[in-house]
This record gives C-alpha cells, structure tokens and sequence, in this order.
C-alpha cells in the first residue's frame, strides 16, 4: 500500500501524464485548413470530414477549355475529399435529382442554402447552382472517402454543410454570382 509522499508522487505523475496526453489530442484539429479550394471555408464546416491525425495536403487544379477547377484533400495521406467544379455558359438541362444521387449512400435531393439544386448523400453529392444569369450555372461533384463518412440516414448533415459553405463562395470566385 502506497502511503504519504509516495502516494502523492504517484498522484503527480499521473495527473502529468494526463496532462501531457490531452495536450497532445487537443491540437488534433490544428491542420484544419481554412480554405479549400482557393475560398475561405469554415472550420465547423471542414473538420468534420477530416481524421484527426496526420498531416493535411490539398492540390488544386484549373480546368483547361472552360472555367472550372478539380481540388482534392488528403489527410495522413489518404485522399478524404475531391470536389469538381465545372462552370457552363448555357441554360441548365433538366435533372432528375432522384437519379443523379443513386450513386451515393443514403442521398435524396435536399434543400441548399443558395439557389440550385443538390442531392447529397453520406458519400457523396452532385451540385447545380444557378448563376445571376439564366443562361449559366455551375456543377459540383462532390466525393467524400475514409472512416468520417457515416452511412447512415442522417450521415449526409455533415457533407451538406460543406456544400452550403464552399458552393456560394466559389460561384462568387468564378463570376457565376455577385
């Protein structure tokens, strides 16, 4: 039985050791970027479908032909999101949102916080976004990999979130809106 100041060394040190340990995972979140693919994009929005370990890598590449861009984030290097994005000068055809989801886990069409139309699932989603003009929008393609995809009926909410915080600011940078 430890007893007197040897109880109280022992104490101590476990009281370090769970100090030290919790300081560690408190900077799990630290390689958040804050933004992605080249647009400001909150941190509530992006860590969620980060891991929290291992360094963070983005790549960012311009469509040629068209405006447009294809941008991917890696993590411990794992590839966790890729998102293209393809801007069109003509009038949007018609969708059936309930088919253009199918590929994705537990997608529907679901309300956005811009104007267009989604279908978003656990996995994945496919974006349309209205420009200013009626004889333009902009497609996404959003590809969401690894262990923070909950496939589950509500697993899309942290996807969703995302897409309402990354699609207006890259309709903003392409022209798309004002």
């Amino acid at each position: 039985m430890t007893t007197g100041p040897r109880r109280g060394a022992v104490a101590l040190m476990c009281t370090a050791v769970l100090a030290a340990a919790a300081g560690c995972s408190s900077s799990t979140h630290a390689t958040v970027p804050t933004e992605f693919c080249k647009v400001p994009v909150p941190k509530e929005a992006l860590s969620p479908l980060i891991p929290k370990d291992g360094p963070v890598k983005q790549t960012y590449a311009a469509l040629e032909g068209q405006p447009g861009a294809a941008c991917a984030l890696s993590a411990d290097g794992h590839r966790v999101l890729y998102v293209d994005i393809t801007s069109w000068d003509r009038a949007p055809d018609p969708v059936n949102w309930k088919t253009e989801g199918s590929t994705y886990k537990f997608a529907a069409e679901r309300a956005v916080s811009f104007p267009g139309h989604a279908a978003i699932g656990s996995d994945g989603a496919v974006v349309q976004a209205n420009c200013t003009s009626r004889n333009a929008y902009m497609m996404f393609g959003v590809y969401f990999f690894g262990d923070r995809v909950e496939n589950t009926p509500t697993g899309y909410k942290k996807l969703q979130r995302f897409v309402d915080a990354l699609v207006p600011k890259e309709t903003k940078k392409f022209g798309c809106t004002k």
